[in-house]
């Protein structure tokens, strides 16, 4: 008899800090897969990535667990099963992991294992490690879980596969750098494929947060490492996959295949993703530019404007005798294209000042 399952991956942005706003989000994206039987979230998409100091504070551990059963009791109907990552807390240590949450309850919780702590990663200092995870079970599938750093290494998914593992979800929240794709799909996701035979679902979140830039670009592979899904980068995405289980081996039907960005275009999106998500979130009305008529005040003011519309941008120019009536032009040639307010403040006042 063969065995099916549809998983739905949700590629979201979120908020650190908005539990509710996080939740929310996430409770209207499982209303709208009322046909799938499992959905995915981003690694510690209920209180956002990364928290930092804000996760040592004992509020936010007490909103996360009542979120999480706000969230675990739309379970209770019609609609998949969740699997959702936040914080825990368990005596006396916080821990990243992810919960399945379905029929109502909290069912399972799987921590992370491998730290991060380079780059912008901290979580050695803010978490402590969990133990070697076993897998769940749903609807007769073995699924392991490894948490975003735990894939990069071999261990966790060794460790899973002896223990029966058929098929690995990993979520993550992976930031961009360039040529990440590569190294995500194509070094580490491949590698831990080979090694095992086991296929495996890759969800990455998009948005910014602060200096980091997620760019999303999830994906699934098949256990002969063969890409079955790729979700678009920079954009939110909610994808369903189609499983089936003949003889022990679960594998993803191909589904929709997108292009990623090439360089340098990954960059600039970087860019609009990063710059939209700081200003909204602090809730700024929009930005003031000082535009020069040069290359570097150009390329700024189309970064602003592709990420936050041409009136919410403000270009102003503040001319001295030393400006050049060429750049004058560029700078009022570049406001009139790009559809922005321009304003000319002289600086020659304070200068002799």
């Amino acid at each position: 008899m063969t065995k099916k399952l549809t998983i739905a991956m949700a590629q979201l942005n979120q908020s650190v800090g908005d539990l509710r706003g996080n939740a929310d989000a996430m409770i209207a994206a499982h209303s709208g897969r009322p046909d799938s039987d499992l959905i995915v979230f981003p690694e510690l998409q209920l209180i956002g990535y990364p928290p930092e100091d804000l996760v040592l504070k004992p509020a936010l551990w007490e909103r996360a667990e009542a979120e999480l059963n706000r969230l675990a009791a739309a379970t209770a109907g019609p609609g998949p099963a969740m699997l959702v990552g936040s914080v825990f807390r368990e005596d006396g240590n916080l821990y990243n992991g992810i919960a399945l949450l379905a029929d109502g309850h909290v069912q399972d919780i799987r921590y992370k294992y491998e730290l991060p702590n380079y780059g912008t990663f901290d979580e050695k200092r803010l978490f402590t490690s969990g133990p070697l995870p076993e897998p769940i079970v749903f609807k007769g599938c073995k699924i392991g879980l490894p948490i975003c750093e735990d894939v990069w290494f071999p261990t966790v998914c060794e460790h899973l596969k002896s223990q029966g593992a058929e098929l690995f979800i990993s979520v993550h929240g992976s930031p961009y750098e360039i040529e990440k794709d590569d190294l995500r799909l194509g070094q580490v996701a491949t590698k831990r494929v080979r090694e095992t035979g086991i296929p495996l679902l890759f969800l990455n979140r998009v948005g910014g947060q602060d200096e980091i830039v997620f760019d999303g670009a999830s994906f699934v592979l098949n256990g002969d490492a063969g890409v079955m899904h790729q979700l678009p980068d920079w954009d939110e995405s909610i994808v369903d996959t189609y499983w089936s289980c003949e003889s022990g081996k679960w594998t993803c039907a191909p589904g929709e295949i997108h292009k990623l960005d090439d360089h340098p275009a990954d960059i600039y999106n970087a860019m609009i993703v990063g710059l939209r998500d700081y200003v909204n979130r602090n809730r700024f009305p929009g930005v003031l530019l000082g535009l020069s008529g040069g290359i570097d005040s150009a390329l700024s003011a189309a970064v602003a404007v592709d990420a936050l519309g041409a009136d919410r941008v403000w270009n102003v120019m503040m001319p001295s005798r030393f400006t050049s009536q060429e750049s004058l032009d560029d700078a009022e040639g570049c406001a009139k294209m790009l559809g922005t307010r321009l304003d000319t403040i002289a600086i020659s006042p304070a200068i002799e000042g």
